[in-house]
């Protein structure tokens, strides 16, 4: 198994791509520490692993106390802390056209969406180090190349590209890899209020995509790959994960 010996933060753990990713980590042999708001479905994530393999840690990551506290936990009840996947985020129906965005619609999409990577890789870093090195995979998104997400997601989205770039940079030395994911459109529970925002019913392709949107687990794979031993020489990279739609 690819993941042996590893322990990993999974953010956004209780649905969608953290939830596919938590449970591809545990069937690598990874110690996994379950993050998210939403206690019902980390609770439903957690009977799909089994509480040997992983633990429930409820979190809000814009929060530093709640993302100290998890982290410690995670480290303390498996000994190390050397892996993070970072899938959490949000998208408000209010998050349309900038003219019509309220401010406190942006400032709770950055709180969570850029604020809370900020927490995760401040605070989980030094835990990293201490292990020997470990790798760090962020998820942005593919709004942030095009520009059609809500603004204050694209934004978000844009930042965390960005913040994975400087977390590569300065710790490549202590052998922290870092690096960022772009997907399309996955089906998960954020897709459906996406869809609702820009009034579409069904998600159409184009020549040269691929006809379909992406499951959670082609994620999670890609995760998985990127934070093994397998990846090791990868760092500061960007991988979109799209149908192709990117390309053109």
């Amino acid at each position: 198994m690819r993941l042996n010996d590893k322990v990993a933060i999974v953010t956004g753990a209780a649905s969608g791509i953290g939830r596919s990713t938590a449970q591809v980590f545990a069937r690598e042999g990874c110690k996994v520490a379950l993050l998210d708001v939403n206690q019902d479905g980390l609770n439903e994530t957690l009977k799909s692993i089994g509480d040997e393999q992983a633990l429930v840690a409820p979190a809000d990551v814009s929060r530093t106390e709640d993302v100290k506290r998890a982290i410690d936990l995670a480290a303390s009840r498996f000994g190390k802390l050397t892996t993070m996947a970072n899938c959490h985020g949000i998208s408000l129906l209010e998050d349309t056209r900038i003219v019509d965005v309220p401010e406190e619609v942006f400032d709770r999409t950055i709180a969570v969406n850029l604020r809370g990577i900020f927490l995760l890789c401040k605070y989980g870093v030094p835990h990293l180090k201490r292990a020997g090195g470990g790798a760090i995979v962020n998820l942005a998104s593919t709004a942030a190349l095009r520009g059609g997400g809500g603004t204050s997601y694209t934004a978000s989205k844009g930042g965390v590209a960005a913040i994975t770039r400087v977390v590569a940079f300065q710790n490549a030395a202590e052998n922290i890899r870092c690096n960022a994911i772009y997907p399309g459109p996955v089906d998960t529970p954020m897709l459906q209020i996406s869809m609702k925002k820009l009034g579409l019913k069904t998600m159409t392709s184009g020549p040269g995509i691929v006809p379909r949107i992406a499951r959670p687990e082609e994620v999670a794979s890609l995760i998985s790959f990127l934070v093994s031993d397998e990846a090791a020489y990868i760092t500061g990279a960007a991988y979109t994960i799209d149908g192709g739609a990117t390309q053109h």
